[in-house]
């Protein structure tokens, strides 16, 4: 029997993540798309939403990037589909904080726990947080 650390299997997560992304491909039909971009290591994200109401009913991304870009875009599209803004909103201040300079030790929702593998390195946080950076300022526009 294989034992698996939390670290080795975030990873093992997180890679999975990067091979096989979830929600990847351009939204034809979104009522938003908001792209954002890292010129210090050429990650570029797109992501788009599709609302219903004030629920996100579909978020899909498209770009190229490193593997934590695309494992962190990949989840977070299957952690906020069917949310509503403010539900998704929460999210992103939970993940942003968490990789905050002056992060507590407040938990993260097990779906992104996989993410907590990347906070022991600063350099890395930028790959994490475009992707959420993007859905948040998509979530702001009514």
């Amino acid at each position: 029997m294989i034992i698996l650390s939390s670290q080795e299997l975030f990873k093992t997560i997180l890679l999975d993540h990067y091979r096989h992304p979830r929600n990847q491909g351009r939204l034809d039909k979104a009522d938003v798309v908001k792209r954002g971009r890292n010129p210090r290591c050429g990650d570029e994200v797109e992501i788009g939403v599709t609302f219903d109401g004030d629920k996100l009913e579909k978020v899909a991304f498209a770009g190229r990037g490193c593997s934590i870009c695309i494992a962190s875009a990949s989840m977070m599209t299957e952690a906020v589909i069917g949310k509503n803004r403010s539900e998704a909103s929460v999210l992103y201040r939970q993940i942003t904080g968490w990789f905050s300079d002056d992060a507590g030790t407040e938990e993260i929702t097990p779906c992104l726990q996989a993410l907590t593998a990347v906070r022991a390195y600063p350099a890395r946080k930028r790959c994490v947080l475009l992707a959420w950076q993007a859905l948040n300022e998509a979530l702001s526009i009514n």
